[in-house]
């Protein structure tokens, strides 16, 4: 397993990851970006920095909305044809949402899943339930079957906030595993406080990496800053933290 960190693409966070030992970065968008129309800078740093880009992941986005799901449907286009552009094997995204079914979900994405296959990428649908509801077994048993090849991006904060249980989620998706999160959970009196960086919260990442072990799982384990706590002036200092606390783990 490699261990890296999201980005939005800022190249000073490729040289960060080169001079802290990360393996890998992750492109985390949440609408368009400036890479869609120029991304030689950040993809030179990669090169030259020898950082892998294991995803490319686009969150947030409801294809179903009659207002906007046309122009988000040309903003996944834009991701995958990025994605591919910028070498990263894995594209991933959600669903979208609203009265609509796994099903009728994923036949409606069926094209631009092909599209990403054709670019030699693999896809998959991130388990949080923003704008997606392809996030849990039931909708993966559903899902899945009806689009070869496509998997389960898993973050185990996310059926832990949904009081569910992420040890037997993470399980159930062991065959489909092709890209995962790390992001802790901060609950006190059994209520949601924060999602700290790994190590700060109630997660235990032995169990999470031994189900990942057991799974087969030899990918990226990428950490996710979350709050503007874990994603402001002391962003590099937490995932410093979070490399070394993860570490022990990768063998």
């Amino acid at each position: 397993m490699t261990l890296g960190f999201l980005t939005d693409g800022r190249v000073e966070d490729v040289a960060f990851a080169a001079a802290e030992g990360f393996g890998c970065l992750e492109l985390a968008l949440f609408g368009d970006t400036p890479l869609f129309d120029d991304c030689r800078a950040f993809k030179a740093a990669l090169a030259e920095h020898q950082i892998t880009l294991s995803a490319v992941s686009l969150f947030g986005q409801n294809y179903f909305d009659e207002a906007t799901g046309a122009e988000r449907l040309v903003r996944l286009e834009r991701v995958i044809a990025l994605t591919a552009l910028l070498g990263a094997p894995v594209v991933v995204f959600g669903s979208g949402s609203g009265a609509v079914t796994p099903t009728a979900a994923v036949r409606k994405l069926l094209p631009l899943i092909h599209d990403a296959q054709q670019l030699g990428l693999t896809a998959a649908f991130y388990n949080c339930h923003w704008e997606n509801i392809i996030d849990r077994p039931a909708a993966w048993d559903e899902a899945l079957p009806l689009a070869s090849g496509v998997g389960v991006k898993f973050d185990p904060s996310h059926p832990i906030q949904l009081h569910r249980d992420w040890k037997a989620e993470l399980y159930h998706a062991s065959a489909q595993l092709k890209h995962v999160h790390a992001k802790d959970v901060l609950e006190v009196g059994g209520k949601f406080v924060a999602d700290p960086n790994p190590g700060l919260g109630s997660i235990r990442w032995e169990e999470f990496f031994g189900l990942l072990y057991h799974a087969g799982y030899d990918g990226a384990v990428c950490i996710e800053p979350h709050s503007a706590l874990y994603t402001g002036p002391r962003r590099y200092d937490f995932l410093k933290f979070s490399r070394d606390y993860l570490a022990r783990f990768i063998i």
